[in-house]
């Protein structure tokens, strides 16, 4: 049930980046950045964990039990990843790269958690194949046949590699870098 409420919460809430990132003038945005990417470094530090109980309390409520002495520390990584993809490849391209991370990863814990038999590299074969589906829809009508089937398929390659650097930094970053290089080159 855990990784179920996660994974919803995951997508709600990276999902929601594409508000700023469309609408908001550029000074704001970084700024707004700079101060998510700050409380994010205080709850995983577990600064003012005391007198911000109710807060603490529901990042707990989300949180893996292995992540629990870094509270929010994948949060730190999604937005960290988000940011720097903004600041390298432009607005366009951190949208793509949001929507990857959203609804690919978000969508591979699901199915993988509900229906993975098959393992991969430790992943579920179905769960890759649910991150592919799910970022090739929701890319399509943005960006096109070819470059969402070609950011759908390396997202999902470089989901269900074991890498050492976690997805929620890489994945909005390659989504970002492709979309760049398909859309200038």
């Amino acid at each position: 049930m855990l990784e179920i409420r996660r994974k919803i919460f995951h997508l709600l809430g990276i999902s929601l980046w594409v508000v700023p990132i469309s609408f908001f003038p550029h000074k704001l945005l970084i700024l707004t950045f700079i101060l998510v990417l700050f409380l994010n470094l205080l709850v995983v530090k577990r600064v003012g964990e005391e007198k911000l109980k109710a807060i603490y309390r529901l990042i707990t409520y989300f949180e893996r039990e292995r992540n629990l002495q870094k509270p929010g520390i994948q949060a730190l990584w999604a937005n960290l990843g988000i940011f720097l993809s903004y600041l390298v490849f432009g607005k366009e391209s951190t949208i793509v790269g949001v929507l990857l991370l959203a609804f690919g990863d978000a969508f591979a814990g699901l199915v993988g958690t509900l229906f993975g038999k098959k393992r991969v590299w430790g992943k579920s074969l179905e769960g890759s194949f649910a991150f592919f589906f799910s970022s090739f829809l929701v890319l399509l009508p943005i960006i096109g046949l070819r470059d969402a089937l070609i950011i759908a398929l390396v997202g999902t390659l470089v989901e269900l590699l074991p890498l050492k650097l976690d997805d929620n930094l890489t994945l909005p970053l390659v989504g970002a870098f492709l979309h760049y290089l398909l859309k200038n080159f």
